[in-house]
Parts: structure tokens; sequence; C-alpha cells
């Protein structure tokens, strides 16, 4: 295993970075990746966990903590998280398996080069350790003590970081490029004067004395302000220097290594650019005799792209290949992958040219046409014989076996400094017989394909391309237009930037159709991309490599037919991201042959899994697969896929919904058709945890299963998914989803299905405190239900009727309507309904000062429920009797119907039933005089609804803040 947390905290299980998704195990292996050297203590890492707010049972939670992240980590053996006394400790095989040791030891010798005079090695190094970093260290964990000093330790570390990789740029002579970099620092940490020093020197040797000497007055400014303190003296002799002029302030001209390069009899040093003498066995560069002929160093790179922009990220990474070229025992290699259209050429392309000063034996290009559909992938040995003529290797010298021309490009290449691109490889069995066998030479790859074994075998490192950020491809933009024309129509280039998902080739042509129309606003560019269906066709600019359409197409083409089909197929999947079961029913597939397939498509960056197992594709390649699964499938097979996806998804839900709510009525639904297999969740925690992953996809499905056709799902799908909306607090959604419900039902002509959603919406109006609305849209399913004689579907709407009048205040009310409730189910002869209807008529009573009434009904509730078999009804009949016994003050007795109450729902696995009746305990413990158990109630609580992220966490916080220990 190895552990990234300089950024969220993520672990590589040997295929994917992921996350730890619940709160508490990811604290848990923070503190001990921090603390890693050594055990930690249960009583710390407690204190890590909750703070002052430990609960009694910390020790057996730290337990279920330590088995659970076993189990995450395929650790169950517990040989790396292993048990300690007087705890446990992370026991890792290597210590670069953390990338903060990693990102050390690269600050340490980069720091170390630096000293010694290398900056261009230091310079490569430190870049190296600061591309480590994906945001603030350990982003994504809640601070306790250790985390906070470690992660505040490590911010500390980078600045240092950050300024001794400057300072090596400097001593390199990049100091006009490092200049906006150094003002958004300063911007960030302006009280950091060493970067301030930095700013003005890059300011000073670009030939910007004036803006130097601002700068200085700036952070004069600041201090004086801040902190009423002067500049440091170094500041301040820096300033004085430059006011003086002084040539030590000037990037020293390179020494002559000898006399002849000197300029005989002169003295004078030579011009910038001036040839070196070469390294004792290194081949001879442009210009130099081999064998009594003039050789020429080999310069094939194509021209790089105008108007790049962005990528900053990844091109320090790549400026650090030269470094590894000169330190490791063989070629430094790095694989740039990623989607088509990403600009991995572009990048590959701008920073060659820039780098190609560090190779000066020359720099070496091919094109292998990985997913070229026409020609297929270029052969190695062809490839290779290039190499050889462009080294000047006589044809005849050349052999015919791979082998021995691989052997052949090793051996002409040992000792020199090249560069190669080896662009648009198709997988690492054709890149391998290129690759240079010895140090100095880089090689950049650039693949559709991740190329992962090359990074095993070669130690390869792996660059993946993603689309660009925003403030990018508004660089990119501005870049091809113009910054004032872009600036003068900022709302059309963020929706363009949209429209064109952010992905470089789109961008690129965009802006080309934009540019050869000046007298066009950028309105009119963006009216033509918003048809969906047509934006590929806007997105053409008339070749092959300038067509987004085309270039998708040469991924697709490699593509097995079966996953081919999966990847058209997903085309018609609704949801902005996809997982292996809902694919499995979309392509009527097995659910490993489902994985397999998102893996395959994964992996030559048509699709991309952004979190472990859960899929998306932007907008631009979800167009494509449209396109593609309209013309090449059957209507009726795409109508078949849709079918078994929304089976699949509505039959999930309604499972689901069943731990969430058991005792609600339902609606009997057909068997889901074959292919369809529904995910059944085994529990209330399994039922949350899967709507939390899949609720976005089933609002999305829930969407678009109407205009597809298909009624009965649009208005039965929110219906199974209002208790997980009501419980996790999403209402808005709740309420929109139900509006979508009603309009599907009603077109359906389903009567009663329209009742349970004008129901439905009803109670999410009640929830969002619209009671107006929520009367109108309950006495609607009221009346639709009398209509067909439904007694139970009126009892329902009659019992959602009087929660609306008891949220109101109007207890009255409510105790009429669910009077009514109970004479109807006495008619229907339901001992559920009858005990539900005693418990809520037991709630208004005591509400309206009449406990001893109200403790009788619920007492009746109670002996109905037993004599059913609902017990789950009965732990809400509890709740009530709490209730009602800490109204009268009997809280010794509330006490006891509450802990009742409580281990009602942790029998049924309601966790959130059971968080709630633990709040009310703590009430009723405060009240009877005992604030420490209290305490132990709300933190076990508080416990609960941290881990479900409930949002009534804040209110038990609350409580034990006002409440003394």
């Amino acid at each position: 295993m190895r552990f990234r947390i300089l950024g969220p905290l993520e672990v590589f299980d040997g295929t994917h970075w992921r996350g730890i998704s619940a709160a508490k195990p990811r604290t848990l292996l923070a503190t001990l990746l921090v603390q890693r050297d050594v055990p930690v203590p249960a009583d710390r890492l407690g204190a890590e966990l909750w703070g002052e707010r430990e609960p009694k049972a910390a020790t057996n939670l730290i337990q279920q903590y330590v088995m659970r992240l076993r189990r995450e980590l395929g650790d169950r053996q517990g040989r790396l998280l292993v048990t300690r006394p007087p705890g446990y400790q992370m026991v890792l095989a290597d210590e670069d398996d953390v990338d903060a040791a990693a990102f050390t030891r690269l600050g340490n010798s980069g720091r170390a080069a630096l000293a010694a005079g290398d900056a261009e090695r230091a310079a490569g190094l430190l870049a190296r350790a600061l591309a480590l970093w994906r945001g603030p260290a350990l982003a994504d964990v809640p601070t306790g003590p250790l985390v906070e000093a470690e992660a505040a330790r490590l911010a500390e570390q980078r600045l240092d970081v950050l300024q001794s990789r400057i300072e090596a740029d400097l001593a390199c002579g990049r100091h006009a490029a490092l200049v906006p970099e150094l003002r958004q620092s300063v911007r960030e940490h302006p009280l950091r004067e060493g970067l301030w020093g930095q700013l003005m020197l890059a300011l000073y040797r670009s030939g910007r004395q004036a803006e130097a000497l601002d700068a200085y007055r700036e952070v004069h400014r600041l201090l004086a302000g801040e902190l009423s303190i002067e500049p440091s003296a170094p500041l301040c002799n820096l300033q004085l220097r430059m006011l003086r002029g002084d040539p030590r302030l000037d990037l020293p001209e390179p020494e002559a290594e000898d006399e002849d390069e000197a300029g005989t009899g002169t003295g004078n040093r030579p011009e910038r650019g001036a040839r070196r003498r070469h390294r004792p066995g290194s081949r001879p560069s442009e210009g130099a005799v081999q064998d009594g002929q003039a050789t020429t160093a080999p310069r094939q790179l194509p021209s790089a792209v105008g108007g790049f922009a962005g990528r900053r990220a990844e091109l320090r990474l790549l400026d650090g290949l030269p470094a590894d070229a000169s330190a490791g025992p063989g070629p430094a290699v790095c694989v740039i992958a990623g989607t088509a259209g990403a600009g991995k050429t572009t990048l590959a392309l701008h920073w060659a040219h820039r780098a190609a000063p560090h190779f000066p034996d020359g720099q070496l290009y091919v094109n292998l046409h990985g997913f070229a559909p026409a020609t297929g992938p270029m052969p190695p040995g062809e490839a290779i014989r290039g190499f050889l003529e462009a080294l000047s290797v006589a044809p005849e010298r050349i052999p015919d076996a791979l082998e021995a021309r691989a052997a052949l490009l090793r051996t002409e290449t040992a000792g020199r400094r090249l560069l190669f691109v080896l662009d648009n490889a198709a997988d690492a069995a054709q890149v391998r017989p290129l690759l240079p066998g010895s140090a100095g030479c880089a090689v950049v790859v650039t693949s559709r394909s991740q190329l992962a074994g090359l990074a095993v075998t070669d130690g390869a490192l792996l660059l993946s391309l993603d689309v660009l950020p925003r403030e990018e491809a508004l660089e990119l933009l501005a870049a091809r237009l113009g910054t004032d024309r872009v600036a003068s129509e900022p709302e059309p280039v963020t929706e363009l930037i949209d429209l064109c998902a952010r992905l470089p080739l789109a961008l690129a042509v965009t802006a080309a159709r934009a540019a050869g129309r000046p007298g066009f606003p950028l309105s009119a560019v963006v009216a033509e991309l918003r048809d969906v269906r047509g934006r590929l066709e806007a997105l053409d600019a008339g070749e092959g490599v300038s067509s987004v359409r085309a270039v998708f197409s040469w991924s697709y083409r490699r593509l097995d037919s079966g996953t081919a089909r999966v990847f058209r197929l997903l085309g018609l999947h609704p949801g902005r991201e996809v997982a292996a079961p809902s694919v499995a029913a979309l392509a009527c597939l097995p659910v490993r042959e489902a994985a397999a397939a998102l893996t395959a498509l994964a992996r030559v960056h048509l699709i991309t899994e952004h979190r472990p197992g859960r899929y998306s594709f932007h907008d631009l390649l979800r167009a494509y697969a449209t396109d593609l699964t309209v013309a090449e499938d059957p209507e009726d097979g795409r109508t078949a896929a849709l079918h078994r996806l929304l089976d699949h998804c509505l039959h999930s839900a309604r499972a689901a919904r069943g731990h969430l709510a058991p005792a609600r009525s339902e609606v009997p639904l057909p068997p889901p058709v074959p292919g369809s297999v529904p995910h059944c969740p085994e529990d209330y925690e399994q039922a949350m945890a899967w709507f939390e992953s899949e609720h976005a996809v089933l609002l999305a499905v829930a969407d678009a299963a109407g205009p597809a056709g298909f009624d009965g799902h649009a208005w039965q799908l929110p219906l199974a998914m209002a208790d997980f909306l009501h419980l996790s607090g999403r209402w808005h959604d709740w309420v929109t989803s139900q509006r979508t419900a009603i309009v599907a039902a009603r077109k359906q002509g389903d009567r009663a299905g329209t009742a349970l959603c004008h129901c439905e919406s009803g109670r999410a109006a009640i929830r969002m405190r619209r009671y107006a609305e929520a009367d109108q849209e309950l006495l609607r399913a009221l009346e639709l239900q009398r209509g067909l004689g439904d007694l139970t579907a009126q009892a329902d709407t009659l019992r959602t009727l009087a929660w609306s009048s008891e949220q109101q205040g109007d207890y009255r009310a409510a105790l009429h309507r669910v009077a009514q409730v109970l004479e109807l189910q006495r008619a229907v002869g339901n001992l559920a309904g009858q005990a539900g209807a005693l418990n809520n008529l037991g709630w208004c009573l005591t509400h309206l000062g009449e406990h001893e009434k109200a403790l009788a009904r619920c007492r009746e509730a109670l002996r109905l429920h037993r004599a059913g078999g609902t017990l789950l009804g009965a732990a809400y009949v509890w709740e009530t009797l709490g209730f009602i016994h800490h109204a009268m003050g009997q809280y010794t007795e509330a006490v006891d119907s509450y802990r009742q109450c409580r281990d009602g729902f942790r029998r049924f696995g309601n966790r959130y039933g059971e968080a709630d009746a633990l709040r009310n305990l703590g009430k009723s413990l405060r009240e009877a005089g005992d604030p420490e158990a209290a305490r132990e109630a709300w933190r076990d609580a508080l416990v609960i609804l941290d881990e479900l992220d409930h949002p009534d966490a804040d209110a038990v916080r609350e409580l034990l803040r006002t409440t003394a220990g």
C-alpha cells in the first residue's frame, strides 16, 4: 500500500488511488500515518477522533474503526496496521510509501544540490517535490491536535521548498518566467519576506528595475501597516544594491572551459549559448566531425502549437526530467496519458522545445500512430530505423531483427544526451524497444492508454491529463482570441468553456472558428454549440486531427466489440456517473464483465474513474457515445437497454427504502425484466450508504424516464427515494422530484399513483414549512383516494395532514385527523396501523396537556405492536412515552422509555432513530440531575450523526457545549 497526505488523504491499492469514505476511519488513518515512527496510544487516538467530546465507549469504537480500516486496506491480518502496545502503528515497507516522506527526501536532495552549485539538478528535484502536492495537506481530515500540527509543519516545509526551487530557477536564468508565479506567491503569503526578495530579484534581472523597487515599497507598506515593523536587513540591503546598480545582482555568465573557448589572447568570456567542450565519453554534437564526416545532431521535433496556455503543474513535473536523466542509471521516462483531445501532444511538444537546450545531442520524434484508424500502430522496428538513420547510422548497419535493432539503438545513444518524444503510443510493448539504455536521455511518451506497465518495469512517471481547469481554459481562449475579446463577453465565454467540456481540442477548434469571424460576437459561436446533437459537427475544423468526432473515433475503433457496445450504451445513461451494477443492467451483462469493460474504457481514457468504482465522462464524449448508439444499435435494443437500467434503479431503490421505512405501504411492482438484477442492501446502514452513492444518478434517471416513455418509473422512483431524501436533509430534491412524479403519474393515468405522489409532495412541503402548499397537495390526494375507495391510502394521507397541523402547533386539528386515521385502520383490520394511530393520539394529547390519556393511548399502542410483532413500531411508541414522562416531570420513567426506544432502533439498524433517542435520553438525564450521563448519551449520538454526515449533528454539539460536565 502507498498513501498520499499532501492533499486529501488517499490510498493506492496497486491499481487505483482512492479515498477513505467515512470520517472517523479517515482521521484514524491520518493520525497513524503522521505518527508512523511510533505506536499511537489509544487515549491519543481518542483525543484526535473526538477531542473533548470523547464518548465513554471510545476504546470499543476505536477497535471497530481499526477493523473497518483493515478491511478497506485489505489488511485483515493486521500486518500493515499493527496492534502494538500501548495502541496501534502503521508499519510501511518503504518510507517513500507516504508522499510526505518522498517530498522531504526530494526537498533535502534538491537543497543539497543547490548548495553544491548544481542549480539545474536542484530545480528539477525541487519541482518534483512540489508536484507531489494536490492541495492543503490532509485537506479532508477533521483536524485533531496531531493532524493539525503535521498539516501546519508540512505547509511550512512546502513554502521552504518553494523558495529553494525559485532560488534554483533564478540561478538557472529563468527570472522572467518566474515573475507571474512570484506575484501569486506573495499574494498568498504576504508576510514571507524571502518571496518578496525573490520577486524583486526576478524583476530586476528581467530589466524591470522600477517594478522591483515598487515591490519593495509594497512590502514596506504591508509590514508597517500589519505589524508596525520595517523590512528585514536582507530585504533592505537588496533594495540598496538595486538602487546602486550592484553588478553582483546580475546572473553570472558561464565560465569558459578552456583557453580556446575563452578566445585566444583576449581574456573575454564566450557569448551565451556558445558550445562547450564535450564530456569524456560523450558523442559529438552538431557541427562536430566524426569518422572524417560532419555530423548533425537530429532536430526532429515538429513545431510547437501556438497559443499554448495552462498546464503549469504538469510543466513543473516535466521540468524535473533533465535532472532525473542525469542522476539515474537509465533514461528518465514520462508517460502523458489522457482522453482524446486533452492536449497530450501539444503539452509534450511545448515542453520538449523549451527543454531542448538540456539535450544538446539532439531531439528525436516519432508518431507511433497507436490509434490511427487506417494504418494501425507503427511497428517498433520501423520507428527504430528512423531513429538510427537520424543518428547517422548507415542503412547497411541496421539489422532486420527487432531485438538487434533495439540493441543497436541503445549502443548508438550511450553517452549522449538525447530527448525522445514518442507520440501516440498504443501500448507499453510498442514503446519498450524504443527506450535508450543509459543515463543522460529522457523519453516523453503520449498515449490514450495508461501504460501502467512502463511504471512497473521501466520506472516511468505517469502523468494523467484531464480536461483543463476553468481558469486555464480561459487562458487558452485569451491566448488565441486576445484578452480584450474574451474579457468583453464574460458570460458567453463561461458558457463556451462549459459547452466545450474544458477539452483543449474543442476549445482550440472553437477559438479557430471565432478567430475566422472577428466581426461575430462570441455569443453567436455559443449559440451554434448549444444543440448537443449538433455540437460535434460544430467542433469540426475540417481535418482529422482537428475534428473532435474524428479524434474520438480513433480510440473507439480500437475497442473490442463487447467493450465498444458498452461505450455506446453509456450514451443512454442519464446519470453524471455510472457504476458496474447499473452498467451490467444497461448492457445485460454479469457485473464482473461490466466492471471489466469499464476498466478497459478507463484505460484508454474514454471514461474516467474519478472515484473507486465510479466512472464518468465529459459531455462531448457523452454526445459521441449517444450518436454511436443511435447509429449502430437498433431502436428496440436501445429501448430494452434503458428498460433494464430503469428496472435496476427502481427495484434497487425500493429494496433500500424497505430498510429505511419498513412499515410503509408500497405500490406493487412487476418483476424486473430479464438482465436487470437489483442491488439489495442488507440493513439500514447499507441502504443509506447505497442511496448516498446513487441518489444523484437516481434523480437524473427519474427525470429522464418520462421523456423516454417510461412514465411508471418516472413517478415510482421518486417515491422510492423519498424517505432517503427526507432523512438525509435533501429536502429541495425531495420537493422537486415529487413534482416530476406527479406529472408522470397523471400522464400515465394512474389515479392511485397520482394520489401517492400528491401525498409525498405534501410531506416534502411540510418539511420545507410550506404548510398551505402541503395541505393543498394532501387534500388533492385525499380526494382521489376517496374516489377510489382506498381506505388504507386515506389513512396515510390523513396521518400526514395531522403532521402538518402538528407542525403548525394546531394539536386540536391534528387530534381530530388522527382519530379519523384510527377509525379507518380499524375498518381495514390493520393492527400496526391502529397502533401507529394510537401512538399519534398520545403525542397530540400530551401536547394538549392531557398526559394521563396520552399514556393510556400509548400503552394500548404498545400492546397492539407486540401482538402484531411490529417491534420497530414499538420503538416509536417508546419515543412518545419518553416525551410524555419528560413533560410530566417523571424523568426516571422518561430515561427508561428513551433507553427502550434506543435499543429498539439499534436492534433494527435504524441509526438515525438511535441517535435521536440518545439525544432525547440526554435531555432527560440532564433534568434528572446527571449531566455527565447526559453528555455521554450526546457524545454517542454525535458519533452516529457524524458517521451519517447528518445535519442534526450541529444541534447535538450545541447541547454538549452548553451543558457543563
